[in-house]
């Protein structure tokens, strides 16, 4: 029962109290433990909440469990994905910013996406890269540990995040260069099965940019890519024995 309804029936109590009748009236009662002794009989119809002073019956309100910030994390990153599914990227990327703002690691990274593509907002490379930083220092570590089925979402999808991780800092968007890092963040990307990511990074062997040359992990994620339908000009070389490690 709302709160000002039983305010107004403890005034109604006391003021029953108040101006109390004589003992042999109808409405008598003699205090808190002798309620209704002595009231007589009660009018046809009436019930015992009539009587003035009655205590009337409570419901208690059941206690609706606040959820934390981890929980609206995930539901707000997954009511991102049902509408970028949808298509309805302006919304998306408002609630992969929601998700971002409770620190969920996978809503930092699609927001700092959206950002970098301009998915339903202002391309923005400087904020983009501020969220793909974020969400790397928290996935990153742990991403090769994670479940296949990571976050409910396809690991391609992670994947090419944290290749776009990669490409900012190849490029320079958002972040000075860095070739090292680059190819660090291309190596996870890789690892989780994403066919650009392993062709940059075989890339890399091959030139060695960012990492030592090696012309034998160079073939190895060109092969990777290539049966994922990756065609590369000038990678025939890749399938001569000498350089077969896998």
């Amino acid at each position: 029962m709302p709160s000002r309804y039983l305010q107004m029936a403890t005034q109604g109590r006391e003021t029953a109290r108040t101006n109390r009748p004589p003992v042999d009236s109808y409405y008598s009662t003699l205090g808190d433990d002798n309620l209704f002794r002595n009231a007589g009989p009660m009018p046809e119809g009436a019930s015992e909440f009539s009587r003035p002073g009655a205590r009337l019956p409570t419901t208690q309100q059941p206690q609706v469990k606040q959820k934390t910030p981890q929980e609206l994390g995930d539901e707000y990153f997954q009511k991102a994905v049902n509408f970028h599914e949808q298509g309805d990227l302006v919304s998306a990327t408002g609630y992969f910013k929601r998700a971002a703002d409770k620190h969920n690691p996978l809503g930092m990274l699609f927001y700092g996406l959206s950002l970098r593509h301009g998915w339903g907002c202002q391309p923005n490379e400087n904020l983009a890269f501020v969220f793909l930083q974020k969400a790397g220092e928290q996935v990153v570590p742990h991403v090769k540990d994670m479940d296949p089925a990571v976050a409910g979402m396809a690991r391609e999808e992670l994947a090419m995040a944290i290749y776009e991780l990669g490409q900012s800092y190849r490029h320079g968007w958002g972040v000075s260069r860095n070739k090292k890092t680059a190819a660090y963040y291309f190596e996870v990307s890789a690892e989780l099965g994403d066919a650009d990511s392993q062709a940059d990074l075989a890339a890399c062997y091959e030139k060695g940019d960012g990492v030592k040359r090696d012309m034998k992990k160079a073939a190895h994620y060109y092969r990777l890519a290539h049966k994922q339908g990756i065609e590369m000009f000038g990678t025939s070389w890749i399938f001569k024995k000498k350089y077969e490690s896998d």
